[in-house]
Formats: structure tokens, sequence, C-alpha cells
């Protein structure tokens, strides 16, 4: 998974298809949710997961870095 830069620094995108209705925020209740997104649902830091047609926004919380969040990410994917 790439996490791509936007013009807001506390926010990356990921391009992927996914099943999701378009424009809705994710959270721990998505039951179809991707093994990726379950992932990104359950890292310390981000704030909310964002969808549009063929990719996911991630915004995180102030205090959290991006290299934090994707190290998280990698550690948790890796494991499985």
């Amino acid at each position: 998974m790439e996490f791509l830069d936007t013009p807001n620094p506390n926010a990356k995108k990921i391009l992927v298809d996914h099943d999701f209705e378009t424009s809705i925020y994710l959270n721990e209740d998505i039951s179809t949710a991707s093994l990726e997104v379950s992932i990104l649902l359950k890292i310390s830091g981000i704030k909310n997961i964002f969808t549009g047609p063929g990719f996911i926004t991630i915004t995180k919380d102030d205090s959290t870095t991006w290299d934090d969040i994707i190290q998280d990410f990698n550690n948790k994917f890796d494991s499985i």
C-alpha cells in the first residue's frame, strides 16, 4: 500500500479498489473492511478514514508522525 501526499499534511491518500459506498467515513463497526483497512482502523493516531471512488484518505492527529503510522501498519501487516 502506498501512502500518497495530499495538500493537507495530516492526510494521506491510498489508491485502492473497494466495495464501500462513495464518500463515507469508516470506523471499527465496518465488518466488510479489507485486511488493509482493518489494520488501519486499529492504528492509534489515525483520526478518520474517508472513502472515495478508487481511494481512501487517512487523516492523523497532530501528535502522531506519518513514519509511526506507516511503520505500525507495516509491522501489523507483516505479522499476519
